[in-house]
């Protein structure tokens, strides 16, 4: 009886262009084996196959140099794309990009003219696809003030949880999820840690939209970690299950966009700025004078301080346009101290109207409400705080206005509010820069508990 002979592991296929055979080297480089090769040489020309001739082109033209899909492999991830796997899903918003939402879309694509450079190049240094880019397009259109319902804020809709298991600040004077920069870094690392666990770029962006645990649920009870099995087995929301779908057809239209009729989107300029330090709380406005520019280019350049001031109390990083930092210099010195802030905030209550607020603080509606993203006048809520613009010098110190009859603001003199509904003696605290201590004793209280209505003297 002969002996038996061992077969030989499949040989690497032979590459189709000299695109394809860069990436076979790539891939070898990085210690993929033959037989991995060659399993996916063959699925790759499987699909291939079975596509019309459109879709056949199409493929090519999204998947250029990288048919093994490759792109699943975290060392070679800088160098390749997420499969953009095309099905009814896909197609159907596909359709709805181009067609129904079609004005909608084209402000996404020209939006991110301000920040793809800097998205692609952070990926690209982190190895992550840099459609991931797309990610931003479907959460929040690239707004950097995108606000949901669920609570999640800024382009990569953080909530504040995650947020801050990130580490973006996050409080009453910042919120870094707004910051594009920082925001960016922290979505990097998120996606980074989900691709970790899940091995799939399909089901690490449906993991950053419901959470890593409904994920890991739905692996569970349907046994499959294609996210496509999840999908059909409905374990995940109507939300996730959409989410792929939809980042697949933005990059889909965004790499095609004559055929898709974007071809005359003209994309935004991208962002440029200078950093300066500010040592203590500055409205915008004042910022926005001392530099020579107009208050909206402050907040385009810095929508993490969203109460239109910097900390008080606190030196930060304020961004300015490029070539305005040596006039904002000179022209910031010569502010003085008690003229740095020029607004107070407002807390609407009940019976109160716009037009109410602004009579009573010199001011008009049309400033209100530019002050508070156009604040609609017939929505006002109890409790709910407004901007208020000031004209002239103001206090040092932020305040928070009372009802009528409430806050006495002056520079240097006493400073005394009404306690609001929700108010703890902790938030006027931090409100005015005093210990609660302070407070107690200016006040005479034997403890902290205040009421609604309560007279609070902050300085004497």
């Amino acid at each position: 009886m002969s002996p038996a002979i061992a077969s030989a592991p499949p040989a690497a296929p032979e590459p189709a262009s000299q695109a394809d055979a860069a990436a076979l080297a790539e891939a070898e480089a990085e210690g993929v084996d033959a037989a991995r090769l060659a399993d996916a040489q063959r699925e790759a020309e499987e699909v291939v196959d079975s596509l019309d001739e459109v879709n056949r082109e199409e493929f090519y033209l999204l998947f250029g140099a990288d048919p093994l899909g490759l792109s699943t492999n975290p060392a070679n991830a800088a160098r390749y794309e997420i499969p953009l796997e095309t099905n009814e899903a896909v197609d159907r918003w596909i359709e709805f990009f181009a067609v129904r939402a079609h004005d909608r879309f084209a402000t996404y694509l020209a939006r991110a003219g301000r920040y793809e450079d800097m998205i692609r190049s952070r990926l690209r240094a982190a190895e992550l696809p840099e459609d991931l880019l797309y990610l931003a397009m479907i959460e929040s259109g690239m707004n950097p003030n995108a606000y949901s319902r669920a609570h999640a804020a800024g382009m990569w809709q953080f909530i504040r949880g995650t947020g801050r298991r990130y580490d973006l600040q996050i409080d009453y004077w910042v919120d870094e999820r707004r910051d594009p920069y920082k925001a960016t870094d922290a979505a990097i690392a998120h996606l980074g840690d989900l691709y970790e666990d899940f091995g799939s770029w399909y089901l690490a962006a449906a993991a950053y939209n419901a959470g890593a645990g409904r994920v890991s649920r739905g692996i569970k009870r349907t046994g499959s970690t294609d996210f496509w099995d999840l999908a059909d087995a409905r374990v995940l929301r109507s939300e996730t299950r959409n989410y792929v779908p939809k980042l697949i057809a933005a990059a889909i239209i965004a790499k095609n966009r004559a055929k898709y009729g974007f071809d005359d989107v003209v994309p935004m300029t991208p962002v440029d700025f200078e950093t300066v330090q500010v040592p203590d709380a500055t409205s915008f406005d004042v910022l926005a004078d001392a530099a020579g520019v107009t208050e909206d280019d402050i907040r385009l350049l810095n929508p993490h301080y969203p109460r239109r001031v910097t900390p008080p109390n606190q030196a930060v990083e304020v961004r300015l346009p490029v070539g305005t930092s040596q006039r904002f210099t000179v022209a910031y010195a010569e502010v003085p101290p008690s003229e740095r802030v020029t607004w107070l905030e407002h807390r609407v209550q009940r019976g109160e109207t716009l037009g109410h607020i602004a009579g009573r603080y010199g001011t008009n509606v049309s400033a209100i409400r530019a002050a508070n993203n156009y604040v609609n006048p017939k929505r006002l809520q109890i409790g709910q705080r407004l901007i208020i613009p000031r004209s002239g010098a103001a206090p040092t110190r932020v305040a928070s206005a009372a009802p009528a009859g409430g806050a006495t603001v002056s520079g240097s003199g006493p400073l005394t509010v009404t306690v609001q509904r929700g108010d703890t003696l902790w938030d006027i605290s931090r409100r005015y820069n005093v210990t609660t201590t302070q407070l107690m004793q200016i006040n005479g209280l034997n403890s902290s508990r205040i009421h609604p209505g309560d007279r609070i003297t902050v300085r004497r």
